[in-house]
């Protein structure tokens, strides 16, 4: 599990914590949003707008934004959400393609002046290799670039 604070909250976690969620349930989500806000001492209270993008191959990635609301106080000491789930195929970008070991188990693509790699289906240690080597893109930047990229064959590159 990997969480940042900054102006939202974006918490990472890869699919081997949700092995027996089905977070596509609603509910289910928002008890494991609930049970890392107590396990991790977050502070959340008020009203979020949450969405969790869901990736067969890496996990979840949940962003928490706060709404700032004219009433305040109503939501004083609880935590309120609207919980927008979306199925999603991460991107990789990748800084040093030679990390990654060649093959067919990825989409390659280039996008201006950067290659990201989309997995098909992968193993847990070639996801790890991958994290090692790649920031995770997801959401609507994922989809820009998806759609505007060329998708580029391994051999293209030497």
């Amino acid at each position: 599990m990997k969480l940042t604070k900054g102006e939202n909250i974006t918490i990472y976690l890869n699919k081997q914590y949700i092995k027996n969620i089905d977070l596509k349930d609603r509910e289910k989500a928002e008890k494991l949003i609930y049970k890392i806000n107590q396990k991790y001492n977050i502070e959340l209270y008020g009203y979020y707008e949450t969405k969790i993008y869901i990736d067969k191959n890496y996990g979840i990635i949940i962003d928490i934004k706060k709404e700032e609301l004219e009433y305040m106080d109503y939501f004083n000491e609880s935590l309120e959400m609207n919980i927008e789930i979306i199925e999603d195929s991460f991107l990789y970008k990748i800084e040093d393609i030679f990390s990654i070991k060649k093959t067919d188990k990825f989409i390659l693509r280039k996008y201006e002046d950067n290659i990201y790699l989309e997995a098909e289906s992968i193993s847990d240690i070639e996801m790890g290799i991958i994290l090692e080597n790649a920031q995770i893109i997801y959401g609507k930047e994922a989809n820009t670039i998806k759609n505007r990229s060329k998708i580029i064959k391994p051999e293209v590159i030497v």
